[in-house]
């Protein structure tokens, strides 16, 4: 297979270049279309949610939001930086129907993302600078280094006609700051949160050694307890970043380096029927096994270099390698007996090693034809491949007053370990051909070669027999899409700036993730698929000061991964289909008369549902759930931010939000009520420095945000209220 993949990839190339030379001769003169500049260091702090935004993700091609065919969000970096962002999921909680939460199987501090209703882990691709977060495994989301983000851009819906089959329900691409004008420049920050005692800081340094080379430096520190008992943490990062120019070409270099330990906390387990925590159970104790834990040591080598090969075709490669040598520890809740006020857990302890090669080499097209068109075709390459040992353990603990075991203290139950390699290889082409100025065809489609073998091995403590399992299976489908989009008004001056209308179908697959719960189970899944139609409203007013955006979607996920809880326990299964379908609404203000000061908000009505779903549920009967909602998706979500954020002096903001009830259970017989939370903060800008206080979750609200895929009906829970001070000093 690996022999095929390189033959199939070298191919790829030669057509690419092909591509390009024939473009060349065909083409019309025409100016490259330029890599996207992240923000400026200098440029005027705080959110710009109204501004004609350029935008990359979607397109691969810089344009302005109001022109692109799919409902997509921008964050900006330095709004984040004022709030006194730590997490990604504070970076995105405040997005029109964004729904995330700090906490889940994969830590404390990591969210897991839902986007237009789908809250699975892997559904979307997280891209650092544009290269995937843990390659074709799950999202590595303790990559993403919060305090050096220039912005951040989500893409709903499926994006695999140019990004592949990770990106099968949507994307997340973080941009990290680049060097600026001037020779040198830097920035050092220091804050913490007293009730956590938690403390953090970092150093953002960029220097021009030549006119044509920079160097950056981008270095962190944090330490100290979670909101949960025994989460404590602590974070070291590195990162050294080289942009060179040489003529018209660009080579942007770096390097990566961090460990980041959590101490892992336990969810929650609540009555399914009632929707109520199992008495005697605690919010915020953590009746994991004591020295529980996720560690990731990192170190990774990322290059992006874009050329022009000539006046109207530019080449662009964007390559990484990264390394992730971690560790895990967890347990969870199997059997409660709350008359002896004790209760039974399993866990596991694994050791992965994970090494992933990411590398998408893509031409930019620019020529006229029956109009104009500007085509991105390339090919792309992810390899991954992990192994892990460790061992399964059992223990009892009492509930209250918690009394749980350190780890290590009792036998293993059995040696395990595993295999895990995965290849993707797609190649693909999109064109954007505007045949009128106001209207553009778009459409592109992606055929992707996929394989992955799976080794299991499993031993009981003191049983000579043993269990393995060897799965391997290989996937060849396309992924397409097609959009068009009508300017009714076009970036015109005035009261109306532009108006437009678009309208999108796509179609994506993504291999699934094996279920590794016991060796006797382990399988790889069933791919999962996504088909959405997406229309929207897009639109400008008063000069670019206001926005107003609606999104209508309506998407089919078929054999989706999900968590059951099956006689031999929790497994991952293949659901059927989903239907995730609604309306987003998104508004925007800047006030054009007061320097700073801006309104972001909207309106977000997910309905979520299995269309079809049957399952052997614990009692060994067969269950359907057709109909039925999907756990933890709220059906009406709606968010309300004003921001003031001056050069200098008194600066603010405040940010509500609101889910409204939600199911908890695959049976939807109880909801977690609807709630309501609040942040807010004040900060003072002088010429060189920054005063800032930040309060999160003033209202204290601690709704459910994650379920554990682990163990049924536990949740993880919304941390609780939290103020933080800062000190921000610019050089």
């Amino acid at each position: 297979m690996h022999g095929t993949l390189v033959r199939r990839y070298a191919g790829a190339w030669l057509t690419l270049a092909a591509l390009f030379f024939a473009g060349g001769a065909r083409a019309q003169d025409a100016s490259p279309t330029p890599s996207p500049t992240p923000t400026p260091q200098a440029a005027a702090p705080g959110p710009q949610p109204v501004a004609e935004e350029v935008v990359v993700s979607a397109t691969k091609i810089q344009e302005d939001v109001v022109d692109v065919p799919h409902s997509v969000s921008v964050v900006h970096g330095e709004e984040l930086r004022r709030r006194g962002t730590r997490t990604l999921a504070d970076a995105l909680q405040d997005v029109v129907g964004i729904d995330t939460g700090n906490g889940s199987d994969n830590g404390p501090r990591i969210p897991n993302i839902g986007v237009y209703g789908v809250k699975e882990f892997d559904a979307l691709q997280v891209n650092l600078d544009g290269v995937p977060v843990g390659g074709p495994f799950n999202p590595n989301l303790s990559m993403i280094p919060v305090d050096d983000i220039d912005r951040i851009e989500i893409v709903r819906g499926p994006q695999g006609t140019l990004y592949g089959v990770s990106a099968f329900a949507g994307m997340v691409n973080v941009y990290t700051r680049s060097s600026t004008g001037g020779t040198t420049w830097g920035s050092a920050r220091i804050g913490g949160f007293g009730q956590f005692k938690q403390g953090y800081g970092d150093v953002n340094l960029a220097t021009k050694i030549t006119p044509d080379f920079t160097l950056r430096i981008n270095g962190s520190i944090a330490r100290g307890d979670g909101w949960q008992e025994r989460t404590d943490l602590a974070r070291d990062q590195l990162r050294v970043s080289l942009e060179n120019t040489f003529g018209q070409t660009k080579m942007d270099t770096s390097i990566l380096w961090y460990r980041d330990t959590n101490f892992w906390g336990s969810p929650t387990p609540v009555d399914g029927e009632t929707g109520q925590i199992i008495a005697p159970f605690q919010i915020d104790q953590n009746y994991a096994v004591q020295g529980a834990r996720v560690d990731h040591h990192v170190i990774g080598v990322f290059n992006r270099i874009s050329t022009p090969i000539s006046s109207h075709v530019e080449f662009e490669n964007v390559l990484g390698v990264t390394y992730d040598d971690s560790g895990q520890i967890r347990s969870w809740i199997t059997e409660i007996d709350q008359e002896a006020n004790e209760a039974e857990s399993e866990g596991i302890t694994l050791y992965p090693k994970e090494t992933v090669v990411y590398d998408d080499a893509h031409a930019k097209l620019n020529f006229d034809l029956i109009g104009t068109h500007r085509v991105v075709a390339g090919a792309a390459i992810t390899y991954g491949k992990t192994t892990a040992e460790g061992h399964g353990f059992d223990f009892a603990f009492q509930i209250d007053p918690a009394v749980v075991p350190t780890y290590g203290t009792f036998p293993f139950g059995d040696n395990r370990n595993f295999s895990d390699r995965r290849t993707f290889f797609g190649i693909y082409a999109n064109d954007e051909w505007t045949p009128v100025r106001w209207f553009t065809l778009a459409f592109g489609g992606r055929y992707d070669f996929t394989s992955e073998e799976l080794h299991v091995f499993q031993q009981e403590v003191g049983d000579p027999d043993f269990d393995t399992v060897d799965d391997q299976r290989t996937d060849n489908k396309p992924s397409w899409g097609v959009s068009g989009l009508f300017r009714l008004v076009d970036h015109a001056n005035g009261p109306v700036t532009a108006i437009s209308l678009y309208g999108a179908a796509r179609r994506n697959f993504k291999p699934a993730a094996p279920n590794l719960t016991e060796a006797e189970n382990a399988h790889i899944l069933n791919p999962e698929t996504t088909n959405l139609q997406e229309a929207g409203l897009k639109t400008l007013w008063l000069d670019g000061a206001l926005s107003f955006n609606v999104t209508w979607f309506h998407m089919i996920f078929e054999n989706m991964v999900v968590g059951v809880l099956t006689p031999d326990g929790p497994a991952l299964v293949n659901a059927g289909a989903e239907r995730f379908q609604g309306t987003e609404v998104e508004i925007g203000y800047r006030l054009p008369y007061v320097e700073g000061l801006s309104i972001y908000g909207g309106y977000a009505h997910h309905d979520a549902l299995y269309k079809d779903f049957t399952f052997i549920n614990d009692e060994g009967e067969e269950e359907n759930a057709s109909g039925r909602r999907i756990e933890l998706v709220p059906r009406d979500l709606w968010n309300l931010k004003i921001v003031m954020a001056p050069p200098t002096g008194l600066g603010g903001f405040v940010a509500l939000r609101h889910q409204n009830h939600r199911t908890f259970d695959i049976d939807n017989f109880a909801y977690d009520p609807s709630f309501y939370q609040v942040d807010a903060g004040l900060s003072y800008d002088f010429e060189h420095f920054r005063l800032a206080v930040i309060g999160r979750n003033l209202s204290d609200s601690r709704p459910f945000v994650t379920e554990s895929e682990i163990g049924r009906d536990q949740f993880f829970v919304s941390p609780p209220r939290g103020v933080s001070a800062e000190v921000t000093v610019r050089f």
